[in-house]
């Protein structure tokens, strides 16, 4: 069975691997424009380019996929926006450290846009935003890096988005996981270095998520409603403060791999012992465990398909 859905996990990653796919992720990525090249030009990274406007011969491009526009803070949004409302093609959208309060209502007009990448805009009105999102089949948003301690109730519109970056912000209030548990599609969560002691028991809500990164925080337990979340294959748990690997990894029905790397483990509960679960795959570098246990930890989780307790040696 765990082989089964491992090859499951593998096959869907492959799926991603298309034509489609290739040219708005993999093709050759261009930061300048001439007539020699605009014909097969797909990626654009106008970044760090002190722009205030975008190049006239934009337009010229027929099959633009992905721009990234980040770090230009003279940029004129609105007319930024009006050309771009033009490359009907447009997937992927890159706006990283621009000061961003407010998007012009022009991007509900790039019907094929799948990735928004807002990482570093503070001062974002979350509220517009998410309600302009709305209109859009936004796959990927990333919100990285922007003091948010309270997500408006209305990101629960986004009814389409899969994966959600929210990694170096502040969200510890129980509000955030239960708008989340409304995103039905949702299947990525990245809470990463939220300053998190704990978390709350409101993460249980999350029953529809495959993937949850909660590494880089202070955590040293987890809330035993952890184990409602039904469908989590992977739990990335490193850079945290838990002593003990965390027994409620037991409870969970389809928990397939753990990395609880550098953490100040240095016992495995005796739950791992007795029960049966579905985990097959367990990173503990860089945790304090003594031979005598690793031994022990060997035997217990002997049929893993992945097993280290790698440690960093220094000179």
């Amino acid at each position: 069975m765990i082989k089964k859905r491992i090859t499951s996990l593998l096959f869907s990653l492959l799926l991603l691997c298309n034509c489609s796919t290739y040219t708005s992720f993999y093709s050759k990525t261009h930061d300048t424009l001439n007539n020699k090249n605009i014909n097969s030009i797909h990626r654009l990274d106008f970044s760090n380019q002190n722009l205030s406007k975008l190049p006239s011969s934009i337009a010229s491009i027929k099959n633009l996929r992905m721009i990234n526009l980040s770090n230009n803070k003279n940029l004129n949004l609105e007319e930024t926006f009006q050309e771009l409302m033009q490359h009907k093609n447009l997937e992927i959208l890159i706006l990283d450290s621009l000061n961003i309060i407010k998007l012009p209502d022009a991007i509900k007009s790039l019907s094929n846009l799948k990735q928004l990448s807002l990482i570093n805009n503070p001062k974002l009105d979350l509220v517009q935003i998410f309600d302009q999102l709305s209109e859009l089949h936004i796959e990927f948003l990333n919100l990285k890096n922007n003091n948010i301690s309270l997500l408006p109730e209305n990101i629960t519109k986004l009814q389409k988005i899969k994966d959600l970056n929210l990694s170096f912000n502040v969200l510890q209030h129980k509000k955030n996981y239960e708008y989340l548990s409304k995103l039905p599609l949702l299947y990525s969560l990245w809470i990463d270095h939220n300053n998190l002691k704990e978390l709350p028991e409101t993460i249980g809500a999350l029953s529809q998520i495959r993937f949850l990164y909660i590494d880089h925080n202070s955590l040293e337990k987890l809330p035993e409603k952890i184990t409602e979340m039904k469908k989590v294959w992977v739990i990335h748990a490193g850079y945290n403060r838990f002593r003990r690997l965390p027994p409620e990894f037991v409870k969970m029905k389809a928990l397939l791999m753990v990395h609880i790397n550098n953490n100040q483990i240095t016992t495995i509960p005796n739950v791992y012992e007795t029960e049966k679960y579905p985990l097959a795959g367990l990173l503990l570098d860089n945790n304090p465990i003594n031979d005598i246990e690793i031994n022990r930890v060997k035997n217990i989780f002997k049929g893993f398909f992945l097993l280290s307790f790698e440690q960093k040696k220094y000179d």
